[in-house]
């Protein structure tokens, strides 16, 4: 299902807050609040300004906004090193384009059960720039209940940390798997890989 959009009538299964009407000013103070939009270079208000007329309040939104007004600062710290929010905007364009090569569209599901490091954090832009819903697995599941989870919703995709592999023995094979994170070099399909492979080009919003 698609993530919740402004004028949605009412919230998705996965969410219990009310969706606001598409009003372009309340989504501006809301990513004003949140510290994405400040004031700023006439041109980058320019850029950020038409991103947000064509995304509207994102996840999205936030980290091409933020990579228009701080492209060179530190958005990730992980044991891998850093990044800044330019490079996190552009290889979540990559694995965008790698996640709809691979079928995920608009609507669809992208299972996300990593901890907290850049993976997770691409995983979720890639799914919102795709217009996807990103589904938050909890990484204290036992297998069964990810196998439960996982039919009732429906994923296209599972992005997952190396470490919960043993976890998948009950998932529909159907779902295709990604590792977010492995610390021996998983010789599967990877994150990493469907970044490198990916354009980085920018993407179109997603409809709705």
């Amino acid at each position: 299902m698609p993530a919740p959009r402004c004028g949605d009538p009412s919230p998705t299964a996965l969410s219990t807050a009310t969706v606001p009407p598409c009003n372009s000013a309340f989504e501006l103070k809301v990513l004003r609040e949140a510290g994405i939009v400040a004031p700023m270079r006439p041109d980058r208000a320019v850029k950020a300004g038409a991103t947000l007329m064509r995304w509207g309040a994102s996840p999205a939104t936030g980290i091409t906004t933020a990579a228009i007004q701080y492209p060179h600062e530190i958005a990730v710290i992980d044991e891998r090193g850093s990044l800044t929010f330019e490079q996190v905007h552009r290889r979540s364009n990559s694995l965008a384009h790698s996640l709809a090569e691979m079928g995920v569209g608009y609507g669809d599901g992208v299972g996300i059960m990593c901890r907290n490091h850049r993976g997770f954090i691409e995983a979720t832009l890639a799914a919102a720039k795709l217009g996807a819903s990103a589904l938050y697995l909890n990484t204290a599941f036992a297998g069964p209940q990810l196998a439960e989870v996982t039919r009732r919703e429906g994923p296209k995709v599972l992005v997952y940390d190396d470490e919960f592999t043993a976890l998948l023995e009950g998932v529909d094979d159907g779902v295709a798997r990604v590792v977010g994170w492995s610390d021996s070099g998983h010789g599967d399909l990877t994150l990493d890989r469907l970044i490198e492979q990916g354009s980085d080009a920018n993407l179109d919003p997603p409809p709705g």
